[in-house]
């Protein structure tokens, strides 16, 4: 091959090459600009799924601190009955925190607290779907509703729970079972009262008769006997008659404290003289409220005295007057007595009911029926440290300046 020969296939080996260069150029820049394109596609669907992720960490905050706020207990777990969440409600109410109650059996929460009801024994797997049961976590009255938590396709992925604090409604349940009672017994008791008021009469007239015509001194004593029993029987009655009868208080607007004063300066000369010490922690602001000045009195004194009898080698009287920010104002009365069995605690206030032995067993019977005639309410709680009476009744706000 001549030499112009091999210069023609060069160059065009060259141009071959460089036309081979030029496509694998072209199909480069097209790969690359296909690979840019896809790269921003990524960063787009990458700030997609970090906008989703935190939309749904907000909504998942979101819920969380709905559920951290509610002022119900919240206790959800898995199929296997094992606690994935417990909010803030639900630690106050069984005291176990969150993190130590995780991963736990729901059952370890509640064992060995009772139903309250015949049923005894509380069982959580037995709730789904039951009415509520109420249950005592301490001091408190739960009531405890179960049911099942579905998945999108309507398959159970566990189950919640949810506890209420039904310890006010409990007692103000009570109060208006008691107060229904005490309406019935009342009619009764001033039936009977008259029944038996109208021979008694008879028995004491007839008695003071005989006695004026009977000279032996024996005879005359025996029969003042019957005469003083008569009495004794009837001012019984006139104390039934007193709490069968509904009264209309005269209300007035008055302050608290003058009235406890007025009824501490009758009493104090009795506690000085047993030995029991007085304390009085009043609330700063003296308390407005309207009521029937000699009927409150007639409340407080009764309780007062009562917290005496309980005292017969002294002790300590506590007297606290606090407003709450619901528009009322309590007063308790503690003692440091010996405590009333927990047997009689829901008998003090029914009529005739008495632990002492010449007691009548009204007087707390009146002191409810007049709470009530207030639009208050009356609760007791007692121990082996003593017994605390609190009377609940509405106050009035007071205007700026007064």
């Amino acid at each position: 091959m001549n030499p112009a020969s091999k210069s023609e296939d060069l160059q065009r080996s060259f141009r071959d090459f460089n036309s081979a260069a030029e496509r694998i150029q072209s199909a480069f820049s097209s790969l690359e600009h296909k690979f840019a394109k896809i790269n921003r596609e990524l960063e787009e669907k990458n700030r997609e799924l970090k906008k989703t992720v935190s939309e749904k960490e907000e909504v998942q905050s979101y819920l969380q601190n709905i559920i951290e706020s509610l002022s119900t207990g919240v206790i959800v777990t898995d199929l296997e009955g094992r606690i994935t969440i417990l909010n803030g409600c639900a630690e106050a109410f069984c005291g176990v925190p969150h993190a130590s109650a995780a991963g736990r059996p729901v059952e370890e929460l509640f064992r060995g607290m009772r139903a309250k009801s015949p049923k005894g024994v509380l069982d959580v797997r037995l709730l789904t779907g039951e009415a509520p049961r109420r249950i005592r976590l301490g001091e408190r009255i739960v009531e405890l509703f179960g049911s099942l938590v579905r998945g999108n396709g309507g398959e159970v992925i566990g189950r919640i729970y949810i506890l209420r604090d039904v310890t006010r409604m409990e007692k103000l349940e009570e109060m208006a079972k008691r107060t229904e009672k005490l309406a019935a017994m009342g009619e009764m008791a001033a039936n009977i009262a008259h029944e038996i008021r109208n021979p008694l009469g008879s028995i004491e007239l007839f008695a003071s008769l005989v006695r004026k015509d009977i000279k032996d001194k024996k005879n005359q004593d025996r029969l003042m006997q019957v005469i003083a029993s008569v009495k004794n029987v009837d001012n019984r009655i006139s104390n039934l008659l007193l709490f069968a009868r509904r009264r209309n208080p005269v209300m007035r607007s008055m302050r608290l404290h003058k009235i406890l004063d007025d009824v501490l300066h009758f009493t104090r000369q009795i506690t000085e003289r047993d030995g029991i010490t007085l304390r009085e922690n009043f609330s700063p602001c003296d308390p407005l409220v309207r009521g029937d000045a000699e009927m409150l009195k007639q409340v407080f004194l009764n309780i007062i005295l009562n917290a005496l009898q309980s005292m017969p080698e002294g002790g300590r009287l506590t007297i606290s007057t606090v407003q709450r920010e619901a528009g009322t104002v309590e007063i308790s009365f503690g003692d440091t007595g010996a405590g009333i069995p927990e047997e009689n605690l829901g008998k003090i206030f029914d009529p005739l009911f008495s632990t002492r032995e010449r007691g009548a067993g009204l007087g707390l019977a009146i002191v409810h029926n007049l709470v009530d005639l207030h639009g208050g309410a009356i609760e007791v709680e007692s121990g082996p440290e003593g017994t605390v009476f609190t009377v609940s009744l509405p106050a009035i706000r007071r205007q700026r300046g007064k």
